[in-house]
């Protein structure tokens, strides 16, 4: 099982709105000016602890689909839901879930990959 399988199977399985959440998370991952901006909105939201922990070894800290709206904020929800097809709340649990071991699997070597790399990866596996 490759990086997006586990992530969705994380959300409860492959296909359905598990595929469109990551979807839309690669869009969200865009917008928010790569992964570094991701980061950087976690960190200015008060998470900075938690996301570090998904770069690092051990353990990932979980985010709640609350503090992901705080962080991505009300706008890039909303929009990450439209292009999933799902509610705000099912997006922002969807990102809630994915995003830490997302970026986790994507930094084995304690950094963060760049914007195309993630885009290769979204886009192959939703071409599946």
């Amino acid at each position: 099982m490759g990086l997006l399988d586990d992530a969705v199977g994380a959300l409860g399985g492959k296909g359905g709105s598990g595929n469109a959440i990551v979807g839309a998370l690669g869009g969200l991952v865009e917008s928010a000016g790569g992964m570094q901006g991701i980061m950087s909105k976690l960190e200015a939201s008060g998470l900075g602890d938690k996301a570090q922990s998904w770069i690092g070894t051990g353990e990932n800290k979980a985010i709640s689909p609350d503090e992901v709206k705080r962080a991505l904020g009300p706008d890039e929800v909303r929009a990450a839901a439209q292009r999933a097809g799902v509610s705000e709340d099912e997006a922002a649990a969807g990102i809630a879930g994915v995003l830490p071991q997302l970026i986790d699997q994507v930094s084995p070597d304690g950094e963060l990959p760049d914007l195309g790399r993630l885009d290769d990866m979204l886009s192959g596996f939703l071409k599946r």
